[in-house]
């Protein structure tokens, strides 16, 4: 995306985020959990947690640790994240309307934080080298 306009891009992560997190989650399931499988007991991110239809697996025990990141940011938090980024489009949108004479850059320093999330979730500034 190349809009600079700061209600643009927080606009378009929360739909691009909104997307990712609905296809993600499988039969209205949004909320992921850690588990074990029954047999060898590996590691697992299911989404129920007796009849999972979405199973991520790891086969090292010492990637428990990225099972739960992964179940931390399941669907749900995607969709709460979507909402917040949208929430704060609206912001940019009402301290432009109020603040006209705000440069896009001046107006991008009152969103910061959101900006800066919904930037990487585009894929825009991420920080790595």
């Amino acid at each position: 995306m190349t809009d600079t306009n700061p209600a643009a891009v927080l606009r378009a992560a929360a739909d691009h985020l909104r997307t990712l997190a609905t296809n993600a989650a499988h039969e209205g399931r949004h909320n992921w959990d850690t588990g074990h499988t029954l047999g060898s007991r590996s590691p697992v991110v299911v989404d129920h947690p007796t009849q999972p239809s979405v199973l991520i697996e790891t086969f090292a025990a010492r990637l428990e640790r990225v099972n739960a990141f992964i179940a931390a940011m399941d669907p749900a938090v995607g969709l709460a994240l979507a909402e917040l980024l949208a929430t704060e489009a609206n912001v940019a949108d009402d301290i432009r309307q109020a603040s006209p004479e705000l440069t896009e850059e001046q107006l991008a320093a009152w969103v910061q934080g959101p900006l800066a999330i919904a930037r990487l979730l585009l894929g825009e500034d991420t920080g790595r080298a």
